[in-house]
């Protein structure tokens, strides 16, 4: 077999390998509301929540694409060891083979840069690191190990910082890079030995960031036929969830810089999930006492909502006022929130007869107006408050 054909084969039983380490194998598009698309030139995504990715590829040198592929959603992957969260294969991602790259035995080359940047201001990405790095062997000179550096060399507003989530056995993870704690001529390569493998926290909230692949030579005899490094990567976000009674459904945000209340924090940190999902308990803030009291006056019920709007947003507000335990349209009210606002005012009409104990309200802040109590949201937040509609004289009383 010639080196070229050798060349060939051996990156085909890698991409396989990578695959199956990915869960694409019998993957099936429909299996989750995620989707990346890829081309040498750019990779586009889509995640459950409906925030939306571009990866811009930028190659160093001489360096070329030679296959842009797609990691398909895989309700199926097992749990994974080297993955916050461990069931992340349940996403959509890409991985390239690049090569023609200057390598330099026994030293580092540049191979690309790659810019990920999304449609909202996201909190504290989860960027999913699979099987990167590269071997190249010709049975009759030699072969080349390639081991990985992930570098954090961008972002926007600022250059956030890596900390690490999980896996990464064999390599270090710093604040602005991905590296191997030591270069050495091995036997075999797996996750660990010249490949890398973990979940990295991208820290900060962003519209985009930056990292440069680079690779580390290392020869046996004369060396492979030519330089190749695999990259494979998947991205989740933070979530904020819904908390109240099951019968009203669940609602779920991706965290993104506008949200109720003094903060917010993620939910359900452990696990991916393609639809939304409901929490036992919050640690909600935009309304205070359990339950809340809304004075009524004239049919009308008002409530001003603390916020942080980093983003124009709309606040949405629903009230079970005939305690059925669902919210309905007529149930609804909504404010327009200006960028770098403090407050929100709903107003919601309400009927003549009141229910007499306590109920329950929905709050929705998201960058677009929202219709429906349940469901995905790409911004903001949800809150869930146990609430009491209480008359003028009964308030007094």
């Amino acid at each position: 077999m010639n080196p070229r054909r050798a060349a060939m084969v051996l990156h085909a039983v890698l991409a396989c390998v990578v695959a199956v380490f990915a869960g694409v194998p019998g993957a099936v598009a429909g299996d989750a509301p995620s989707s990346f698309t890829n081309s040498p030139a750019t990779a586009s995504g889509r995640t459950p929540s409906g925030v939306r990715v571009t990866v811009r590829k930028t190659m160093i040198g001489q360096t070329r694409v030679a296959s842009a592929q797609v990691l398909t959603p895989s309700t199926w992957a097992p749990a994974d060891e080297y993955l916050v969260p461990a069931n992340a294969k349940m996403t959509a991602g890409f991985m390239d083979l690049y090569e023609d790259f200057a390598a330099r035995p026994g030293g580092w080359s540049g191979v690309a840069m790659l810019t990920f940047t999304f449609s909202r201001p996201v909190r504290d990405p989860h960027l999913h690191v699979f099987g990167t790095g590269g071997l190249s062997r010709d049975p009759r000179r030699g072969r080349d190990d390639y081991w990985p550096a992930i570098d954090l060399v961008g972002g926007a507003p600022a250059t956030p910082t890596f900390s690490a989530a999980a896996g990464f056995p064999g390599y270090r993870v710093t604040s602005d890079s991905i590296e191997p704690e030591a270069v050495r001529p091995v036997r075999s390569t797996t996750c660990g030995v010249v490949y890398t493998c973990g979940t990295a926290k991208v820290n900060g909230t962003v519209t985009a960031f930056t990292i440069r692949l680079s690779a580390r030579d290392v020869r046996y005899g004369l060396g492979g036929p030519g330089p190749q490094l695999w990259a494979a990567f998947k991205l989740t976000l933070a979530e904020d969830d819904s908390d109240a009674p099951a019968s009203y459904g669940a609602a779920s945000h991706a965290i993104t810089d506008s949200f109720l209340g003094a903060s917010v924090t993620a939910d359900h940190l452990n696990v991916v999930s393609t639809a939304p999902r409901r929490v036992s308990a919050d640690e909600d803030d935009a309304v205070t006492g359990s339950p809340a009291e809304i004075t009524v006056r004239d049919l009308a019920g008002t409530l001003t909502v603390p916020v942080r709007a980093g983003s124009p947003a709309y606040l949405t507000g629903w009230i079970d006022a005939d305690g059925d335990g669902r919210f309905g349209t007529d149930e609804r009210a909504t404010a327009k929130v200006d960028k770098d606002a403090t407050t929100a005012e709903l107003r919601w009409s309400l009927p003549k007869t009141l229910p007499t104990g306590p109920t329950w309200m929905r709050l929705r802040l998201a960058a677009e107006a929202t219709a429906l109590p349940t469901g995905w949201a790409d911004s903001g937040e949800v809150e869930d408050h146990p609430i009491r509609l209480v008359r003028p004289a009964d308030a007094a009383s």
